[in-house]
């Protein structure tokens, strides 16, 4: 089972990241900390971790117990932030893709296109201009 220090956390969410079964809460630049019953003991958390905060110790008790509900729980928890985690993607995608088709139909996107171009063609000819003197 992990066991975050959380005097040496840094709050960096590689951790929560790494987390299977999203055991690990905590939010950016905030303490994290480990859910112990929901903990897999998978070791995943522990190599992203910068300040080396993450021990996996020994369960006891209940959390060293895995039975079948256990597992699914485990599995179901799995799957929900595989699902979440797709479903994240596909909304990231397609607000990228909304931006660039907003950018493309901007009615000043050629204006500004020719403007940009015509720096880029004196800032050429100034160089050039100078490449020639010396």
């Amino acid at each position: 089972m992990a066991v975050i220090d959380e005097a040496r956390c840094i709050g960096c969410t590689l951790c929560i990241q790494a987390c299977p079964v999203d055991a690990i809460v905590g939010a950016s630049k905030l303490v994290h900390t480990v859910v112990t019953g929901l903990c897999s003991g998978c070791d995943l958390c522990v190599p992203p971790c910068p300040v080396d905060c993450i021990e996996m110790v020994p369960a006891t008790g209940a959390d060293a117990l895995w039975d079948q509900p256990r597992a699914n729980a485990a599995r179901e928890r799995f799957e929900l932030r595989r699902k979440r985690l797709e479903r994240e993607r596909a909304e990231r995608a397609g607000r990228l893709a909304a931006r660039a088709l907003e950018a493309k139909m901007d009615p000043d996107a050629e204006k500004k296109r020719a403007i940009i171009q015509a720096a880029i063609e004196r800032a050429r000819a100034r160089r050039n201009a100078i490449g020639r003197k010396a």
